[in-house]
Formats: C-alpha cells, sequence, structure tokens
C-alpha cells in the first residue's frame, strides 16, 4: 500500500484518538475545507468586530481607519483596517495560539474573520472593482524568526485572502534585514518605533510601481512596523499602503 494511502487512514484513527478540539468553548469538530477547526463557527460568530474605525497613530475617530491630516504629516500608511480589538477575548487567544503555539492551521478562522469584517465594510466591493491595481504582501519574518515557527503567519492570512478575494499576492516584496526583538516584548511606545526602524528592503520594487499596497500582519499595537514598511513600500514607487490585520491592540 502507498503513502499516499495510508495517509486519510491514519488521519482518521488520529481524528478519533486525539480529536481537535475549539481552543474557545472545547467543543470537537470535523475539519472543514481541509483544515482543523481549532477555532469552531459558533464560536467566531460571537466576535465583536471593530466598531469606530480610529488613526492609526493617534486614535482618534477617522473616516475608513485613515490616517488622520495631522499624523499624516509624519506617517507613511494611508489606512488601517482592523477587524477587532485585541482584548477581545476569541481573537486574543486565538492570536496567541496562532503565533506561539504553532497551530497553522488557524489561518483558516483568522482569515475567515478578515473576510467577514471586509464584507461587513463593504470593502469586498473595492477589492473587486479594483483588483489589478491592488496587490496583497504579508509583512515578513526574519529568516531566524521563520526557522523557529516554520512559517510565517502573515503570509498564511494573505494567501487565504488572495484566493477569497481573488487578489495578487507577493511574498517576496519585503524583506526583513535585522533580526530584533519582537515588537510584543517591548512595551514603550518610542521602544517599539526604535525597534522598527531601517528593518525592511524592497528588493522588487518593480512589483509595487503605481500599485495600491495592502499589508497584511496578525496585529498591530502602535503601528510602527506597518509604517516602516509603508515608508519603504512608497520609497519604491507605491501609490498608496494601507494596512489590514485581525487586531490593533
Amino acid at each position: 500500500m502507498s503513502k499516499l494511502s495510508i495517509a486519510p487512514i491514519k488521519n482518521f484513527f488520529l481524528d478519533l484518538l486525539f480529536p481537535v478540539r475549539c481552543l474557545i468553548c472545547l467543543k470537537s469538530s470535523p475539519p472543514t475545507e481541509g483544515q482543523e477547526d481549532y477555532v469552531c463557527s459558533s464560536c467566531l460568530e460571537k466576535v465583536k468586530f471593530k466598531v469606530e474605525p480610529e488613526c492609526t497613530f493617534c486614535s482618534s475617530r477617522s473616516l475608513n481607519g485613515q490616517t488622520c491630516p495631522f499624523c499624516r504629516q509624519d506617517h507613511y500608511l494611508d489606512f488601517l483596517w482592523a477587524a477587532a480589538d485585541y482584548e477581545e477575548p476569541i481573537v486574543k487567544k486565538a492570536l496567541w495560539a496562532f503565533k506561539y503555539r504553532f497551530i497553522k492551521d488557524l489561518q483558516m478562522p483568522l482569515a475567515n474573520l478578515l473576510e467577514d469584517y471586509l464584507r461587513r465594510k463593504k470593502i469586498d466591493k473595492l477589492l473587486e472593482n479594483y483588483h489589478q491595481q491592488i496587490l496583497l504582501v504579508p509583512i515578513p519574518l526574519h529568516q531566524r524568526r521563520f526557522n523557529w515557527r516554520s512559517y510565517n503567519q502573515s503570509q498564511l492570512l494573505a494567501q487565504s485572502l488572495a484566493k477569497k478575494f481573488n487578489l495578487k499576492m507577493e511574498n517576496n516584496v519585503l524583506l526583513r534585514l535585522k533580526h530584533k526583538t519582537p515588537q510584543a516584548e517591548l512595551k514603550d511606545k518610542r521602544e517599539r518605533t526604535r525597534n522598527s526602524k531601517n528593518i525592511f528592503a524592497c528588493p522588487r520594487s518593480d512589483l509595487v510601481q503605481g500599485k495600491v499596497v495592502i499589508l497584511v500582519d496578525d496585529i498591530s499595537t502602535t503601528g510602527s512596523t506597518l509604517d516602516e514598511a509603508a515608508r519603504i513600500l512608497k520609497k519604491s514607487g507605491a501609490e498608496k499602503v494601507i494596512g489590514l490585520v485581525v487586531a490593533k491592540g
């Protein structure tokens, strides 16, 4: 019997012996779309989406998450679209497990959450109408960080969204040059800003010329990482840069 025919049988018995349970309600459920359901649809529906869009940098109310006129003078990111607040319990638990418990299959429920958010905000129509001008770019990991986790969670989210909205995704537009302390480990806003300076390069500026780039990441706290990436992308010819994240801290 070949390995290909053995694999489904092996997975069947593993599911029987060690059923995957939702991280939130701990109920087991059958896999959907070929991936394990680590956050069931019932729990996903309970997530409260971010209601009031705000400026990334000063948190003042703004139209569709646009960077306010005052902050625009010193920053490069044009918009931030954040599906939820990081303190939303379901989102916080799922994102932590996605990054630190190495549960790669959380890609699907978190991408579904982003899709639902974009459709509720009617942003899906904009993506459909201007899909040829839009480029999805995941925030890259340094190679050392990638080796530790074995995947880039932002890349997985971007890949799912590219399929859902028929958008082009490029993984080699941005390169992370320096391995620095993860932003989550820094509490001070000024430290986070300094920590994100000059960490990116754009080796493929030809791919971003005149494009609206949507930067995909899991979490944004101060916006420093997204803003530094936006600076490099605009320097390389991008027309606009929008951040898209699961949660804003």
